[in-house]
């Protein structure tokens, strides 16, 4: 029964040249308890077979070492055949084997490679090449560098690394050149302008310079193209067709003969074709918010077509394909039929296979976290520092690199079976940070973060030793800054952290906003108790209680672009992508109602009884409210414009500086007054006096009630970052800031009240209620007095702020790292 259980744990198909002594082998451990022959048989197995033979002797070996109480050499045997087998089920199962004969704990940094000049490409493969700023050209092989000798081609820009030879050219050549590793062939060069991008068929190469297109082979030959896809982008050569494939303006994908360039398919599209991908036989595209798949044999055909919404990247994953949004959303697409095989959120921003069978996803703060073939997580790890370069593959070994001149080693093989060492410290620096031994700790959480460098809860417990051993300030601060910042990718203990971190700064809550990665300092607006949100990556509307920070519920927006223009309301939101105008009630289950604007928006107003919208060709258009039908369109110029309104009349100015009064029953012209010799930037108003901020650092200030008068002119040091008008004692005042963080206070006649000199403030744009302008600025948000430009309140927030918004007395602010705060007034 043993040779029966033995056999059936794991499924191989022998068709291996050894196959014999597998299994005289396993005859001999069974049925005559002949140990060390049947040792003896697999060891020859291992050192004489091939890759599949060493693979099933291996695990055979590990099984029988187990069997016999033997772990050390057990666990020896499992990696062996773990890191040769190509089945992620057998890979799983081998590391649940490996974890339990383990006798020591996982590390998942290994031996790091210092490279003598930053990285300047990486040409992946088997091998890997890299190509490095002071021009030397390494081979990785295992853990070691080794360095190419390419003779005297200088510090060229390098095209192409593969292992017949190296594509390269110099600027001043106007040619391309090809050098062969072996040194049999001849090197070639061709003559071609600026090459810039290079695709390998075969023998042959399609290569792209400034004005031109050719066909070249290893012996010299060469064809140029059609001029007409000069302007086109080269995407790759399609094997399974034999064809290069161009990704031109006209928004299609035109397929060229390897043979002589002739044009055999053309796969056109509506909106410009992204992320162009092909997987075995496949063809994968997102264009115009929808995945494409085309495959042979009908390759002119889409064989499925799916909705994606930001689509970052598309890679292959074991039978199937893995899909990035920008939102952070990973799709797991059967590849056949384009069908959803599951789908997680994330916070990644970058997704790369690992270890057989597993995905990694990367996030900007660092966060590793590494799923199966489902997306189910198995282990996470958190290198503190964001990587700045695709992982490197080669002979078994992962590398990944963090500042373009490292190249750290990760485990190749890890499934998250076995414990980490890390893991192990951070439950030791637990113990002594609940018992209040601090003394000790110190030595443990140094031991913690040389493992694990992103390990939030060394930090955590770094900044609670710090606040009871009275730590420097700063110290404090970074320490919770880190601790914060690391925690928003482990959601097991994100609210943990952020309970604490909230009663260290006083906050009345520190909550993780659920927004994209890619959503950095969103904005906010709300009414009531309700706090709103855009998250535009996912395009989604985020409604938060505004009393505790938790999120109430979302909504799914219409697709729109990164900086869609916003408008909004107690009531409503106003939301214009494209040539789209979308007016959205401000409840889960609210209606929407959708317009046609003959331009893309530029700029949009709300009023009670009506929405106003300025579009980038220039019109301007008038809604009734509720129903948002349209009252009326003017055409009023040929370029965008700012506007507002003064009881009867409109007043607009373009970008170039021509103010124009129009009725606003009718958008027809009322009179054209001024032209301003400079641009406009920016536009706000109180009652019939309009403000104007200029593009040559200048305030004007206009009153449309006497459109011949010349505006006031106050001289700015820096250019206006926000303009802000409202009345303050008895009086209306300006608010300016400036890029240079200086923040000014002026009457409606010009008259200097205050200077303000602030720093790291996000946008400059302060909050204004009563008589107190509350600015983000860096590690806190200060509120300073209207009467004399003095800060008279902070609350602090270590982890970074963004500008801040009021509403039913707490201030609420909002860090690039998504974070909420929430501090009562």
């Amino acid at each position: 029964m043993m040779l029966v259980w033995l056999c059936g744990l794991i499924s191989f198909t022998f068709a291996s040249k050894m196959e014999s002594s597998i299994q005289e082998a396993l005859y001999y451990f069974e049925m005559k308890g002949e140990y060390q022959k049947a040792i003896g048989i697999l060891e020859k197995v291992v050192s004489e077979g091939d890759v599949q033979d060493k693979e099933q002797a291996s695990f055979y070996l590990g099984k029988i070492q187990e069997l016999s109480g033997n772990r050390q050499s057990a666990n020896l045997y499992y990696r062996q055949s773990l890191q040769i087998t190509n089945e992620p089920n057998k890979a799983y199962w081998l590391a649940e084997r490996i974890a339990a004969t383990a006798i020591e704990p996982e590390f998942i940094q290994k031996k790091s490679l210092r490279l003598k000049s930053p990285i300047r490409k990486i040409f992946g493969g088997t091998p890997t090449y890299v190509h490095l700023q002071n021009g030397s050209i390494l081979k990785i092989t295992g853990d070691s560098l080794v360095n190419i000798s390419v003779g005297s081609i200088g510090n060229p820009d390098i095209l192409k690394i593969d292992n017949t030879g190296i594509w390269y050219s110099h600027p001043e050549t106007d040619s391309i050149h090809f050098k062969p590793f072996n040194n049999i062939r001849k090197s070639k060069s061709f003559a071609l302008k600026n090459p810039k991008a290079i695709a390998i068929g075969g023998d042959r190469a399609l290569v792209q310079g400034d004005y031109a297109i050719i066909l070249v082979n290893k012996k010299g030959e060469q064809i140029q193209a059609s001029d007409k896809y000069n302007e086109c982008l080269l995407e790759m050569y399609f094997a399974p067709t034999g064809h290069f494939i161009m990704n031109c303006p006209d928004n299609a994908l035109h397929f060229l003969s390897d043979d002589n360039l002739s044009e055999a398919y053309t796969l056109s599209q509506f909106d410009a074709i992204q992320r162009v991908t092909s997987v075995k036989n496949h063809l994968i595209f997102y264009s115009g918010g929808n995945l494409f798949c085309y495959a042979l044999p009908n390759i002119t055909e889409p064989r499925w077509k799916e909705a994606f919404n930001n689509v970052e990247s598309v890679i292959p994953f074991g039978k199937n394909i893995a899909v990035l949004e920008a939102s952070g959303r990973i799709t797991l697409v059967e590849l056949s039929t384009g069908n959803t095989i599951a789908s997680v959120r994330s916070d990644a921003d970058r997704i790369h296979p690992l270890a057989r069978g597993t995905l990694g996803l990367f996030t900007s703060e660092g966060a590793l976290i590494v799923v199966d073939t489902l997306l189910h997580p198995l282990w996470n790890f958190n290198f503190a520092k964001p990587i700045v370069t695709e992982p490197l593959y080669t002979d078994g070994n992962i590398y990944l690199s963090f500042d373009g001149q490292t190249l750290q080693g990760i485990a190749p093989h890890y499934y998250g079976k076995t414990t980490l060492a890390s893991t192990i410290l951070s439950q030791q620096a637990a113990i002594l940070a609940e018992t209040s031994q601090w003394e000790k700790l110190t030595a443990v959480l140094d031991s913690l973060l040389k493992l694990e460098p992103g390990n939030a809860e060394a930090w955590l417990f770094k900044a609670l030793q710090l606040e009871n051993t009275q730590g420097k300030e700063q110290d404090r601060q970074k320490a919770w800054s880190e601790a914060v910042r690391l925690s928003v990718s482990n959601p097991q203990i994100t609210s943990l952290i952020l309970n604490r971190y909230s009663k260290a700064i006083g906050a009345k809550f520190v909550s993780l906003l659920n927004v994209s990665p890619k959503t950095k300092y969103p904005q906010f607006f709300g009414s009531k108790k309700n706090l709103y949100t855009i998250d535009p990556a996912a395009s989604r509307l985020i409604c938060i209680n505004a009393e505790t920070g938790e999120q109430r519920w979302t909504k799914t927006l219409s697709k729109m672009d990164n900086s869609p223009v916003i408008g909004s309301d107690e009531k409503s939101l106003v939301l214009a992508s494209g040539f789209n105008l979308n007016i959205y009630e401000l409840s889960k289950d609210g209606k929407r109602t959708t317009v046609q604007l003959p331009g893309k928006a530029f700029n949009i107003i709300l009023e009670n009884e009506s929405i106003y919208i300025s579009t980038w060709n220039g019109f301007l258009m008038k809604l009734t409210r509720p129903e948002g039908r349209l009252a009326w369109s003017r055409k009023i110029s040929d370029l965008p414009f700012l506007f507002a309104r003064d009881d009867s009349q409109i007043v607009t100015t373009s970008l170039e500086g021509n103010i124009t009064h129009l009725w606003e029953g009718s958008g027809l012209i009322k009179q054209e007054t001024l032209k301003i010799q400079t641009g406009i930037s920016q536009m706000t108003q109180a009652d019939s006096t309009m403000i104007l901020a200029t593009t040559n650092n200048r305030v004007l200030i206009y009153d449309s009630r006497h459109p011949d008068k010349e505006p006031l002119q106050i001289l700015m040091e820096s250019p206006i970052a926000s303009l802000q008008a409202f009345p303050y004692q008895g009086k209306t005042c300006v608010l300016v800031g400036l890029a240079n963080q200086n923040l000014l206070l002026y009457t409606i006649a010009g008259t200097p009240l205050w200077k303000f000199q602030g720093k790291n403030s996000i946008f400059s744009k302060p909050f204004v209620e009563d008589g107190l302008a509350w600015l983000d600025q860096g590690n806190e948000v200060i509120a300073i007095s209207l009467s004399d430009g003095k800060p008279v309140k902070q609350f602090s927030t270590p982890g970074g702020a963004g500008t801040p918004f009021i509403l039913n007395k707490t201030l609420f602010s909002a860090s690039s790292k998504r974070l909420l705060y929430g501090f009562s007034l």
